[in-house]
């Protein structure tokens, strides 16, 4: 033992020496003895220090197995945050796929309420855009996860259990933040236009005529539309139908849908203050005709591409003195009119779309949804009630005129009387002014003739057939003398047939095949009617 400790006491002072046994154990009893240290302290220090490289061995022991427990604690408390014990995992999914089923529900009522209050001049807030946007791809958050769920092992369906709860607070709060009680939509500033009322039944004849129109107005060829035909065939119902199409359909490439009427009598300056109001411009009154075009011209640009409906067109006129921009290709706009003259539509350059009568059947399903369909209950009734829509000749103003006077009566003496009445062309039908709602939107059309010439060749037209070859028709003027002496027959029959296009294109005779024309009923009635006046007076 000794002999042993002396060798590396010996071996601790020369390390880099090859010592025997014998010559270390000489050595170390040589330095002892030099350094005056008894033998029994030097093994109680050899002893101290077998000691601390012993407890240093288990330091350092201690500290590989602390830095182990360590990592594996980081180890477990990284597991333990994601992972919790999968029980009643599947019972939590359900739940999840019950408040989707909600979320969907009340997007499904968003979507109802948005359609309610979304109107003209109005947007969808930003914010339920976005909710919208968070519900879908919620929607596909879970898909995913349920997809995750199903063929899981069992430790891997721990990793989902918070999943599946985080998923279920954000559909919660999606749920709670699809409230919005204060209203889906605001104020769209970029937006311009007016929803106008409606008839409430639209036959096939009217949309049809309402797309025709619409396709005119989405092309890129037909920049100015005109919708001709005669007082009361539903031309400013169909215009206002466009309107409200326009204005309802978001993908719709215009920014501003102006309809103003225009009325027989307005002026200019009375035009460009319409068309200003109905943009909420204000253009000053102070000014000149063609200042102030100038600055209605400014603001019509400045909005962007627009339509401008004009309905009840009578005479053609200038859009510069107006200031509406013309209508082209590069500013992309759009001027639709209605007016009773082709005249104005050929005039104004427009591609012309012709309203006729309703066919006989829509008219009589126009005329019972207004009269009230228990009439057809009385059969007695109902085929004095079909001759009586037949007296209206298509025209949706009358029908709607007299429906309307007769709705809720059944009796078949009253049906009878007023078709008697309707026969005699009074007019009056029950306590219903007949001649103010119908006439005297005809008579329009045969003061405005503005020569008594034409005006006597258009009344003779009554007292011929429904209908009638051209030149039978003036031939018979000229016999009369009704078309003035303007020299040779030749003469006299151009001027025929001058006046009988310009009584077609007023819409108070009808073009039909076989080069004939034809008087409509009711203009015929008012024919007769103005032609009594005048022999009575």
């Amino acid at each position: 033992m000794v002999l042993q400790l002396a060798t590396e006491f010996a071996s601790s002072f020369y390390p880099g020496l090859f010592f025997t046994a014998f010559n270390k154990y000489q050595v170390s009893r040589f330095l002892l003895k030099k350094l005056g240290i008894p033998l029994s302290l030097f093994k109680t220090i050899l002893h101290c220090v077998k000691m601390l490289k012993a407890l240093k061995d288990i330091l350092d022991l201690t500290e590989q197995v602390g830095n182990a427990f360590e990592a594996g604690n980081t180890v477990c408390g990284f597991t333990g945050k994601f992972w919790k014990f999968p029980l009643g995992l599947d019972q939590n999914v359900n739940t999840l796929k019950r408040k989707r089923e909600a979320l969907h529900g009340l997007k499904e009522d968003t979507e109802s309420r948005i359609k309610a209050e979304q109107h003209p001049r109005k947007k969808v807030k930003e914010e339920v855009k976005l909710w919208f946007e968070n519900v879908e791809r919620m929607n596909v958050e879970i898909q995913n996860l349920e997809s995750e769920v199903g063929p899981s092992s069992f430790y891997s369906r721990g990793f989902l259990v918070k999943k599946v709860y985080k998923k279920i607070e954000e559909v919660e709060e999606l749920i709670e933040r699809g409230g919005f009680s204060d209203g889906l939509v605001v104020d769209d500033p970029s937006r311009i236009g007016q929803w106008l009322p409606t008839p409430s039944f639209v036959g096939e004849t009217i949309a049809l005529k309402k797309n025709d129109i619409l396709g005119l107005v989405m092309n890129d060829e037909d920049w100015k539309i005109g919708i001709h035909g005669m007082p009361g065939v539903g031309k400013t119902s169909v215009s206002k139908l466009v309107n409200n199409e326009l204005l309802s359909n978001a993908a719709n490439r215009f920014n501003i849908v102006v309809w103003v009427t225009v009325s027989r009598k307005c002026s200019l300056i009375e035009l460009q203050n319409k068309i200003a109001k109905a943009m909420n411009a204000d253009i000053s009154e102070d000014e000149d005709e063609t200042t102030r075009a100038g600055m209605l011209s400014e603001i019509l640009n400045r909005k962007g591409r627009y339509v401008l409906i004009l309905d009840d067109v009578w005479e053609n006129f200038s859009l510069e003195d107006v200031g509406i921009p013309e209508p082209t290709a590069r500013n992309g706009s759009k001027l639709v009119l209605t007016t009773r003259s082709l005249d104005v539509c050929r005039r104004m350059g427009c591609q012309v779309i012709r309203m006729d009568p309703l066919p006989k059947e829509e008219a009589w399903t126009l005329f019972l949804k207004k009269v009230g369909e228990d009439l057809m209950s009385f059969e007695y009734s109902v085929p004095v009630a079909r001759s009586v829509a037949e007296k209206c000749s298509g025209l949706p103003l009358a029908i709607i005129t007299i429906a309307s006077s007769m709705k809720g009566e059944y009796s078949l003496h009253i049906w009878r009387n007023t078709f008697n009445e309707l026969n005699k062309n009074i007019q009056t039908v029950n306590s219903v002014d007949v001649k103010d709602m119908v006439f005297q939107k005809l008579r329009f059309s045969y003061d405005r003739l503005n020569s008594p010439e034409i005006q006597k060749c258009f009344l003779s037209c009554a007292s011929h057939p429904e209908d009638i070859s051209k030149e039978q028709l003036i031939n018979d003027w000229i016999r009369k003398g009704l078309i003035g002496d303007i020299g040779g027959m030749r003469a006299k029959s151009d001027r025929g047939q001058a006046i009988l296009r310009q009584l077609i294109d007023n819409c108070l005779l009808e073009k039909v095949e076989n080069g004939r024309v034809k008087m409509h009923d009711l203009v015929r009635e008012m024919a007769v009617q103005i032609s009594q006046e005048l022999y009575s007076s």
